[in-house]
């Protein structure tokens, strides 16, 4: 008997160990995004800003329920705060628009950023209340604030 309690123990303390070893995490993925992958994200990323923001500007504009609108508005606002780092030194490639002043005039870019992000911040409240005179300011102050980064820090499209 003492002999089959053993046996079980020590089955248990087995299974016990190599349960702990297979649920132990994977080491994670570390991926570095070199620089065309960084130029490429940031585009995309300022192509989906667009998209949303053009749906936020009509709905807007036909005083459409905003509440739908918080999701995208959270986006925005979660983008405007990445947005200093997704240009890193090196990623001034030919495929980017980004113009040498992101790099020169950091302070000058941050600050226009930050602008950015405030005004983003407002599109969101603004929509999460469904408060439509706030949303309707906060779209220009939104539109104002990616127009006088893009004065400054974005060359023109070549297409």
């Amino acid at each position: 008997m003492k002999r089959a309690a053993a046996a079980f123990a020590l089955a248990l303390t087995g299974c016990a160990a190599a349960t702990t070893v297979a649920e132990a995490p994977a080491p994670p993925m570390v991926h570095r995004a070199g620089p065309a992958e960084t130029v490429a994200a940031r585009q995309a990323a300022f192509n989906l800003t667009a998209a949303t923001f053009g749906a936020m500007r009509a709905a807007a504009e036909s005083g459409a329920d905003l509440k739908p609108l918080t999701f995208g508005a959270r986006g925005l606002n979660r983008w405007a705060t990445a947005i200093p780092g997704m240009f890193p030194p090196g990623t001034d490639l030919p495929a980017s628009r980004a113009l040498p002043a992101v790099w020169s005039d950091r302070t000058g870019f941050e600050a226009r950023a930050a602008g950015f992000q405030a005004a983003t911040a407002q599109l969101l409240a603004a929509a999460s209340a469904n408060d439509k005179p706030a949303f309707a300011a906060a779209v220009k102050a939104t539109g104002a604030a990616c127009g006088a980064c893009h004065t400054t820090y974005r060359a023109e499209d070549a297409h």
